[in-house]
């Protein structure tokens, strides 16, 4: 199995210099955070394979406008052809997220 990851910046290599055919090879895509949006819609676009994300440090904007055609896997364990990936996005340490996501967690415990 081939997975694609990506994280922080845009490769122009995926999204400004784009060739046809060249997500071809990929049997899934995991985005470890802090793209924008556009991009994992266009990643999905172009890959005949299922784009999964996580949020990073700064991606805040996703929990209102999330990428469409891909999965958030943030907090779950997703399971793709047997292999188990468990999706564990940003860091308590550099996101305004964590103090949230700590008290929601608090409360389902």
């Amino acid at each position: 199995m081939r997975i694609l990851t990506v994280a922080d910046e845009e490769a122009k290599y995926l999204y400004d210099f784009y060739q046809s055919g060249r997500l071809d090879e990929y049997d899934l895509i995991i985005s470890c955070g802090d793209l924008h949006r556009h991009y994992l819609e266009f990643l999905v676009t172009m890959a005949h394979c299922p784009v999964l994300y996580v949020h990073g440090n700064h991606d805040e904007d996703y929990d209102k406008y999330p990428p469409e055609g891909c999965e958030c896997i943030e907090d779950k364990i997703y399971v793709y052809k047997g292999v188990r990936i468990l999706g564990l996005g940003g860091s308590y340490k550099y996101t305004s997220r964590s103090e949230e996501r700590f008290s929601r967690n608090a409360e389902t415990d």
